[in-house]
């Protein structure tokens, strides 16, 4: 790994299909973790075995932590995964998802693929644009691709980054 420069689309990490919508009668934040694109490759002989943690940050304490099923050996993976989370329409605006793309690794701790987040402390433009249209439309599914980002970067830019591991 080289050093940053700062410089977009340094190292391709990956993409990642999401769809959040909020039910406020229920109090429910809906996350869809659909499916997965072109992620970096992290173990060079069987190829990645990736999952996604999904963490719930409401202003800087992590919540709530979950995650996708792990798909054997593909860089492309389809998870089509469910989670929901309790949010009080009052917290809504102090709310950040955590996105961690990882790949499971047997022999030593899960390799850091790739990180976004959306919500109050957002990683970037598009991640602000879908937290935001969520916001506007609430009830129905938002979905939208997110271009994975470093760790360094997340954590330069999102607070909530630096609250989960």
């Amino acid at each position: 790994m080289g050093a940053c420069c700062g410089c977009p689309n340094e190292v391709e990490l990956g993409e990642l299909l999401l769809s959040i919508n909020y039910l406020p009668s229920a109090g429910r934040l809906n996350v869809d973790v659909i499916r997965a694109k072109q992620l970096l490759q992290t173990d060079m002989c069987q190829g990645s075995d990736p999952f996604v943690k999904v963490q719930l940050v409401i202003g800087l304490k992590l919540v709530k932590t979950k995650k996708t099923s792990c798909m054997r050996g593909t860089i492309d993976p389809y998870y089509n995964e469910s989670f929901s989370f309790r949010v009080p329409q009052d917290d809504l605006s102090e709310v950040s998802l955590v996105f961690t793309v990882y790949g499971h690794n047997v022999k030593s701790s899960n390799d850091f693929v790739g990180r976004i987040v959306i919500g109050q402390f957002s990683t970037g433009p598009q991640e602000t644009t879908h937290w935001r249209r969520l916001l506007k439309t609430q009830r129905t599914p938002v979905e939208q691709w997110h271009s994975l980002r470093s760790r360094a970067e997340c954590d330069r830019v999102s607070p909530a980054s630096l609250e989960v591991t």
